[in-house]
C-alpha cells in the first residue's frame, strides 16, 4: 500500500482523479449491466434467449466495417491539439462524423432488406431480430465517435456518469421483457443503445456537423486500422481461455464466474489507458520524444499492476464466501475466479503498450502477441497433460501466465522501440500526421 501510495503521488492528481472516476463508473455500469441481464434470463424462455444470444453474436465482428476510423480519430485528435492545430482536429472530427451517418445508412438499409426476406418468408422472430441487430449496429457507429471526442479529465467524469445513468435506464427497461417476453428482449436491447447515445450526445465535447471528406477518411483509416487490428488481437487472446472450453458447457458454465471476475479487475487497466492515451498523443504532438510518453504510461502501468495486486487478493479472500451465498450452484467455478482476480495485476503493464498505436510500431506487439498465444497453448498442455490440472483451473492459470509473459514483453519492447524512435531525427523518426 505504501509503494501504491507513492507511485499515484507522481501522477498528477487530475490524472488520478479521472482513473478513480473511470474505474468507479465501469464498476458501476457492470453492476448494473449484470443485475439486468439476471432479471433477462430469469423472464426469459431458453430459446428465445438462445435466438436472441445467436442473432446479436454479429455485433461482435461488425466492428471491421469502420475501417479504423474511429481508432483514427482517437489518436489523432489528441495528437493534433498537441500540436496547436486545433482547426485540423475540428475538421477531422467533422469528416469522422459524416462517416457515422454512412455506416448507419448502410447497416440500416442492409438488415432492413435482410429482416424484410425473413418477414415474408413466415420467419417473424428471426425479422424483428434483426431489425433489433441493426438499430443496435447503427447506434453503436455513433457510440464509437461520440465516446472518441471525450479527452479532457473533467470530460472523463461526465463520461463515467453518461455510461452509469444509460446502464440505469437498461435496468428499468428490464420490465419489457416480464410485459412482452420475446418481443420485450428485442425493444428492450433496442431502447438501450439508443438511450446510451443519447446519454454521449448530450452535452459532447465537441460540437461539430458531419462533413464529408474522402481524403481525411482514407487518412483516418491509414492511421486508425493498424490499431483497431490490435485490439482484435487482444479480444482474441482474452477469449483462448473460454474457447478451450467450448467442448463441454457445464465446464463453460460453472467458468462464467471466472469471466465476470475477469472482466472486472481489467477495468483497471483500461481505466488507466483510456485516461492515459489522449494525454500521451497529446504530448507526443507537442514534442515528438518517444520516452517522454513512454514515462507518462510507465507511472500509469504501475500504478495498475500494484491496485490489481490488491484487488486481487481482496477478491481470492472474499470469493469463496460470496459464491457460497449468492451463487451456490457456481461452487465449483470458484478457484477459476480466484485466479481470474490477479489478472488486472497481470494486465497492468500493457499501459505501455499504447505507446505503440502512438508512434506507429504495431507490427512490434503482433510478433509479442504471438509469443502470448504460444505460451497460453503451451502452458494448458503442460497443465492439463502433464501435471493432471482440472480443465476450468488450467484455462485461468494459463491466462494468467499468458498476459503476465505479454506485460513483460511489452514492458521490454515498448522502451525499446522508444529508444530507437529518439535515436532518429525527428523528421525521420517521427510519424508525420495528416
Amino acid at each position: 500500500m505504501y509503494i501504491l501510495k507513492n507511485i499515484l503521488k507522481s501522477i498528477p492528481k487530475n490524472t488520478t482523479i479521472s482513473v478513480a472516476k473511470v474505474i468507479s463508473g465501469n464498476f458501476a455500469t457492470t453492476i448494473v449491466t449484470g443485475v439486468a441481464g439476471i432479471l433477462v434470463a430469469r423472464w426469459t424462455l431458453p430459446y428465445d434467449m438462445g435466438l436472441w444470444q445467436g442473432a446479436v453474436l454479429v455485433t461482435v465482428y461488425v466492428s471491421v466495417l469502420q475501417l479504423g476510423v474511429f481508432n483514427g480519430l482517437n489518436r489523432q485528435l489528441p495528437y493534433l491539439l498537441g500540436t496547436g492545430n486545433s482547426a485540423k482536429a475540428l475538421v477531422i472530427a467533422q469528416a469522422a462524423y459524416a462517416w457515422v451517418f454512412v455506416l448507419i445508412l448502410f447497416t440500416l438499409l442492409l438488415t432492413g432488406g435482410i429482416s424484410l426476406w425473413f418477414f415474408l418468408n413466415d420467419q417473424n422472430n428471426i425479422s424483428y431480430a434483426i431489425l433489433a441487430v441493426g438499430i443496435i449496429i447503427s447506434c453503436t457507429w455513433a457510440t464509437l465517435y461520440l465516446s472518441t471526442t471525450y479527452r479532457t479529465h473533467s470530460e472523463f467524469g461526465r463520461l463515467a456518469k453518461n455510461t452509469t445513468f444509460a446502464a440505469i435506464i437498461g435496468l428499468g427497461l428490464t420490465m419489457l421483457v416480464l410485459w412482452l417476453g420475446y418481443i420485450g428482449i428485442l425493444l428492450r436491447a433496442s431502447l438501450v443503445a439508443i438511450a446510451g447515445v443519447a446519454v454521449l450526445y448530450f452535452r459532447r465535447p465537441i460540437q461539430v456537423g458531419p462533413l464529408w471528406n474522402k481524403e481525411l477518411l482514407v487518412q483516418l483509416a491509414r492511421v486508425g486500422f493498424p490499431i483497431w487490428f490490435l485490439g482484435q488481437l487482444d479480444t482474441l487472446l482474452f477469449s483462448l481461455d473460454r474457447l478451450v472450453l467450448a467442448k463441454s458447457p457445464r465446464l463453460l458454465g460453472y467458468f462464467t464466474i471466472s469471466i465476470l471476475v475477469g472482466g472486472v479487475v481489467k477495468n483497471i487497466t483500461v481505466a488507466f489507458s483510456a485516461v492515459l492515451y489522449p494525454q500521451m498523443a497529446h504530448k507526443y504532438g507537442e514534442t515528438h520524444n518517444a520516452m517522454s510518453i513512454w514515462y507518462i504510461a510507465q507511472k500509469g502501468a504501475f500504478a495498475a499492476c500494484l491496485l490489481g495486486l490488491g484487488v486481487g487478493a481482496i477478491s481470492w479472500l472474499c470469493l469463496p464466501k460470496f459464491v457460497e451465498v449468492l451463487l451456490p450452484k457456481y461452487i465449483p467455478g470458484v478457484a477459476t475466479a480466484q485466479w481470474a482476480s490477479f489478472l488486472g495485476f497481470t494486465t497492468g503493464l500493457y499501459v505501455l503498450g499504447n505507446v505503440y498505436s502512438i508512434i506507429g510500431r504495431q507490427w512490434v506487439y503482433f510478433w509479442g502477441w504471438l509469443f502470448g498465444v504460444a505460451v497460453f497453448g503451451g502452458m494448458w498442455f503442460l497443465l492439463v497433460h502433464v501435471s493432471g490440472k482440472s480443465e476450468i483451473i488450467a484455462a485461468a492459470q494459463s491466462m494468467l501466465i499468458s498476459t503476465a509473459v505479454m506485460s513483460l514483453i511489452i514492458y521490454w519492447t515498448s522502451r525499446k522501440v522508444c529508444l530507437e524512435h529518439d535515436e532518429v531525427s525527428v523528421g525521420n523518426g517521427a510519424i508525420k500526421s495528416f
